[in-house]
Formats: C-alpha cells, sequence, structure tokens
C-alpha cells in the first residue's frame, strides 16, 4: 500500500483584464526575505519606451537565470500579440524539475496557460510538483480554471490574486 503526500497546492486565479499580476512573484520575494528556500518560476514582462511589450521572460526564482519563452510576433511588432517559443519552455521549466530534487520550502509556477491547457509546456512538471506533496501556488488565468479542475481533479484550493490570501494560505500550509 502507497501513502500519498498530502496536497499542499492552490491555484492563484487571477482575472485576464487585471493589470496588476505581481502579487505572486511578491509573495516568492517577501517568502525568500524571511529565509524560506523558493523554487519554481515567474514570469518577467519587458516593454519598450512606447509601453510596447517587447518580450516575456521565465524567471528561475532560486538562480534568477532568464529563459525568454515569448516576443512579439512578426505580424504583430506593437506587442499586443506574442509568439510562444515552444522549445523555451523546456529550459523554462527546469526550475520545476529542480524543485523534485531540491525540495525547497515553496514553489511557484506562473505559467498555466494555454499550452498547459492541452497538456503541454510546463504541465507535466507543474502537475509533478503538485504530486510530490511540495507546497505550490500555480498562477491560473479565470479563463483556465475549469480545464484546470479538470486536470487536478478539482481538489485544490483557488486563491485570488491577492498577498493577504497568499500570506493566509501559506500560513495554513506551513
Amino acid at each position: 500500500m502507497s501513502i500519498q503526500p498530502e496536497i499542499r497546492a492552490a491555484a492563484v486565479v487571477f482575472r485576464i483584464d487585471e493589470h496588476e499580476r505581481r502579487a505572486l512573484a511578491d509573495f516568492a520575494r517577501e517568502m525568500g526575505d524571511a529565509g524560506c528556500s523558493i523554487g519554481g518560476m515567474v514570469q518577467e514582462a519587458f516593454f519598450d519606451d512606447q509601453g510596447r511589450r517587447t518580450r516575456i521572460d521565465s524567471v528561475d526564482l532560486a538562480t534568477g537565470d532568464h529563459v525568454m519563452i515569448n516576443q512579439p510576433s512578426r505580424n504583430f511588432p506593437d506587442g499586443k500579440e506574442c509568439t510562444l517559443d515552444t522549445a523555451a519552455l523546456a529550459d523554462a521549466g527546469a526550475p520545476l524539475r529542480r524543485a523534485l530534487i531540491d525540495r525547497p520550502d515553496l514553489v511557484i509556477a506562473e505559467k498555466f496557460g494555454e499550452q498547459e491547457e492541452i497538456g503541454a509546456g510546463l504541465a507535466d512538471e507543474i502537475l509533478a510538483v503538485i504530486a510530490a506533496g511540495l507546497p505550490t501556488l500555480v498562477l491560473v488565468p479565470e479563463p483556465a480554471v475549469a480545464r484546470w479542475r479538470e486536470v487536478t481533479g478539482g481538489e485544490i484550493a483557488e486563491l485570488p490574486c491577492e498577498a493577504a490570501a497568499l500570506r493566509r494560505w501559506w500560513r495554513e500550509k506551513s
């Protein structure tokens, strides 16, 4: 008989029209500053002088390394539509795979987008970290919540993308 680890994860749900989605990255920094070991990754958007998005990087929370995963497409150089570099996602998933070995206090996955909804992208890495019982927060856009529930069996807490909610969850899980 095998013993399943306790699920210690939550979806951090945000609305697409929310301009401020930094609560998760800020929480990771706050926890790191408090002495917790942090694994996983967040995304960082870069903009030009006119405010157009020039790229999105995946940032390894343990090392600070960046992997460019998204840039404006040739058809939409204004930054409104971007081209996902699916090959770069393999590199972007390295912090999640490493978390399975290093077992940090908290794992962040700021990536449950279109690729993950279809079972690609970082879906395997995210689910493996959750299945390992590591405390994990996954940023999930509101339109993807139904698919998230299907993928996870509806057994994972859902939190608003707010600092107070993240802190409350952490107190309950630690």
